[in-house]
Parts: structure tokens; sequence; C-alpha cells
């Protein structure tokens, strides 16, 4: 049987973000009012459960996507694993060479770095630019949701755990990349303060299981600012494909349903072109990875809070 396509989505009720179901343009609840996070405890029975309703077209009472307010699919996911200098053509950019200089795959795997999970917003929310930062740079990447627990996996099985895709924008803070003079060599390069601060990590629209994603190591990648192409490459262009990657992470850690792997950017950073003008407030981002979908967010000075 041919399942139609449809999305998954968490929208405000009121409280808590719930999950729902995006289907021909219409926003469903879902029974219960469960969050993202419990939909992904049981992938595999609320997938099915969602499924049958569409088949049997028993979805309820729908709004239309227009008039419904989504939040970050999985506002509040339970790692966010980051993964740094996976483009080819990032590369090629960060290190001055030509658009066809190899780039050689690091013998001991991916880089990782973990972003908090409290700098997860929104579809259309505001990013903060924060008081005393020039510099703040964008970076458009596909991300992986675990719907699975795993552990180990081999790269032929490794997606495998993935419940779906999202698209995030892994929004960074290059003035504080660089500690100078740094107390140790070690500790020149800080990546908690340049990639940790509130706001940076949009997430959205929606969650798109991985059954309508064939194949995520060949889709488009754009990020426009203000209507200009910034970024325009495709995630053919990773270094470490995401099977290489999950399986990577498996055995180090336990995955869990509500993991996040954001999987690199490609060129066309601002930290790339020595001329770029960075971020600045009423700037407004598109990042968009073909078939996954669009997220849009503006930048906006930080509100300081008086101290009270």
């Amino acid at each position: 049987m041919t399942i139609p396509r449809y999305v998954l989505a968490s929208m405000e009720s009121g409280g808590s973000p719930e999950a729902a179901v995006v289907y021909d343009d219409t926003v469903y609840g879902l029974p219960g009012g469960p969050s993202m996070r419990t939909v992904l405890d049981d992938w595999p029975g609320w997938t099915g459960q969602i499924e049958s309703a569409i088949g049997a077209g028993r979805l309820g009472r729908g709004v239309p996507v227009r008039d419904v307010q989504l939040t970050a699919p999985l506002p509040e996911p339970r790692n966010l694993y980051m993964c740094g200098a996976n483009y080819a053509d990032h590369a090629r950019e960060m290190r001055g060479l030509a658009r066809d200089a190899p780039i050689a795959r690091p013998l001991h795997g991916p880089f990782f770095f973990l972003k908090p999970t409290s700098t997860v917003v929104g579809p259309d929310s505001a990013v903060a630019l924060p008081h005393g930062i020039e510099r703040l740079d964008w970076e458009v990447e596909l991300a992986a949701v675990i719907g699975t627990s795993a552990r180990n996996l081999p790269e032929q099985h490794a997606l495998d755990c993935v419940a779906g895709y999202t698209v995030i924008n892994d929004v960074s803070v290059r003035d504080r990349f660089k500690r100078e003079p740094a107390p140790e060599p070690p500790m020149a390069f800080d990546w908690f303060t340049q990639k940790g601060w509130a706001t940076t990590c949009p997430m959205g629209p929606w969650l798109v299981p991985s059954k309508f994603c064939a194949n995520p190591g060949d889709l488009k990648m754009t990020l426009m600012v203000n209507g200009l192409v910034k970024q325009n490459s495709t995630t053919a262009e990773m270094i470490f494909d995401l099977k290489a990657q999950i399986a990577f992470l498996s055995r180090i850690v336990q995955l869990l349903p509500g993991d996040v792997i954001a999987t690199g950017t490609p060129a066309g950073v601002g930290a790339g072109d020595k001329n770029s003008r960075y971020l600045q407030p009423g700037d407004e981002m598109v990042a968009e990875v073909e078939g996954i979908g669009t997220l849009r967010n503006r930048i906006e000075r930080e509100q300081l809070n008086a101290a009270g």
C-alpha cells in the first residue's frame, strides 16, 4: 500500500507544545495531545496510528497550516550532536583551496561537539544578536532525529534508527571561537561560547519521516540572508555521510529516541569570506533542505533583563 506523504510538527496549544500531523496542508492534533518526545518514544506505534487514520479518512477536524504557529518540531531534544568540518566544499573555503582540491577523510572519524538543547527555537522565531557580538554567522544543516535506541550500529544498518529529518540553522558566534591568550594550547578554541548562545539553534519547520526521504545523501541545501543566496550546495558534499556519523556516535554513546544529529554545513558561511557582512538586527535567514522544508528566522538585538 502506498502511504500518502505526511509530516509531523509541534504546535503551541496553550501550554507545552503538542505533536501534530500535517497532511494535505492541514494540521491535525494527535489523540491525548502528546509531545513529540512522547511520539518518538513509541515511533512505530504512533506512525502506525497516523497512517491508519490517514488511510481511513479519520484524522478529525484540522486547521490550515498557514493558521497554526509551529514551534520547533522537537522543542526539547535529548541531545544535540553537531558534526563539524564535515563538508568538502566548506573545508576548501576555510582553507583557501581550489574548488576541485581533494579533501582527505580524517582517519579518526567525524568531529562532533554538543550544543545546549536550550538553544533550540522554532520556525519564524527570533534569533538574538548578543550585545558586543559583531560576527554572528549562519549554517544550514540537515538534521536526523533518532527514533530507536541504538548502540554499536554497523554502517549498513545505521539509518534504521532514524525516525525522520528536519532542518537546523547552527547560528554561530565567531567572535568567541578563539581565546587569545589561551591558558593552555588545548583551550585556545572555545566551542561552547561559539555555539552555545540562547536561540542559536533554529529547527524546523517539521519532521519528515525517513520513509519519505530515500536518499539523505543527495539533497540540495540553500541558505539566504535577506533574499541573497549565501549557501548553495548538496548533502553529497559530506565527508562522512549520515550512515558513518550514526555508526561513529553509536560506538561512543547509546543513541536514544529524541536525539538529534546535525550533519554539518556546506560552503558559504560568513566566516569563509573575509569580506562578508555578518548578521544584523532585522535580517531574515531562510534555510532550506530539498524535500525536508524551509526554515525562516529573523535577527533581533538581544533584550537584557533588568535586575529585580
